[in-house]
């Protein structure tokens, strides 16, 4: 099991993806809580428009009890694209992962077993960070560009509470051949492009005539068009792609922003067993640079 691989390998953590396209993210949690004896574990997001807050409480709460206490869960706005496809409107998506962590903190306060349990936030606008600052214990900053990373970790400093813990969620794909990296990098950013705010598209250049192109090609499983279609710069704001020694600078540069932590999300890279262990070594390598050991 992957999983077992991950916490061998001296990973703090695993998030499991949240999509109604995967299999369930709480029942995969169990198996590996079961698994698994050190590394903390939780969802990366759950969405409150296809999962009630009393049912993610009530699912946590069950993780909480199999995996000993291991588990921090992050909730968010979900994947625009994906509600789409489900014929979900995300209204008022900053309001809405307000609420809903709220009334999680809430059933999991009146639970003895809660104690541990962390609420972050996923995050990318600067409206949906301020307001993790106020309702949650945490937030996942899902940028992989170093000037989005920067700009949020500023945004932070301002509005963070002391304890608040803030996480880098990088989609990585890394491989000594840096096409074929960038390659395995190119569906993940485009799904989180398509599902981007407008602001942020202008201001990287991307219009929406371009978005929606993107976007019925992912919907047509249209794949060697959509890698035809990403030659420009855009992939790089949603993806962090590129050699190991180029993935070590970029961790680095990032915790050095003041963020806690660095979520490596997948793909991991075309090769995901040798990019397991190349995301390893540098975790490992940045740990005793950290520490000030030699």
């Amino acid at each position: 099991m992957a999983s077992v691989m991950v916490e061998r390998r001296g990973f703090d953590g695993i998030w499991v993806s949240d999509h109604y396209f995967n299999r369930s993210s709480f029942m995969t949690l169990s198996l590996i809580a079961m698994n698994t004896r050190k590394a903390l574990l939780g969802p990366a997001v759950v969405n409150p428009y296809t999962t009630h807050p009393a049912l993610i409480a009530q699912n946590t709460l069950t993780l909480s009890e199999i995996a000993g206490g291991r588990v921090r869960l992050a909730i968010g706005a979900g994947d625009q694209l994906a509600l789409k496809r489900l014929g979900i409107v995300r209204e008022k998506p900053v309001e809405k992962v307000v609420q809903a962590v709220e009334a999680v903190k809430n059933i999991l306060s009146a639970s003895s077993n809660s104690s541990t349990v962390a609420v972050l936030v996923g995050a990318q606008g600067e409206r949906m960070i301020t307001a993790s600052t106020k309702a949650a214990d945490g937030v996942l900053v899902n940028w992989s560009s170093l000037e989005k990373l920067k700009k949020s970790a500023e945004l932070l400093r301002q509005t963070a509470p002391n304890r608040f813990r803030k996480a880098a969620y990088v989609i990585t794909s890394v491989h000594e051949d840096e096409a074929k990296a960038r390659k395995t990098a190119i569906p993940y950013a485009a799904y989180l492009m398509t599902g981007t705010s407008p602001k942020h598209l202008e201001e990287m250049g991307i219009d929406e005539d371009f978005r929606r192109r993107v976007e019925n090609l992912l919907n047509s499983g249209s794949w060697e068009e959509l890698y035809r279609s990403s030659s420009g710069e855009w992939v790089d704001e949603f993806a962090f792609w590129g050699n190991s020694r180029k993935l070590e600078e970029f961790s680095a540069e990032v915790l050095g922003m003041g963020y806690d932590e660095v979520v490596y999300a997948g793909p991991l890279g075309p090769r995901y067993i040798h990019a397991l262990n190349k995301v390893s070594l540098i975790c490992r390598r940045l740990r005793r640079e950290m520490a000030g050991i030699d």
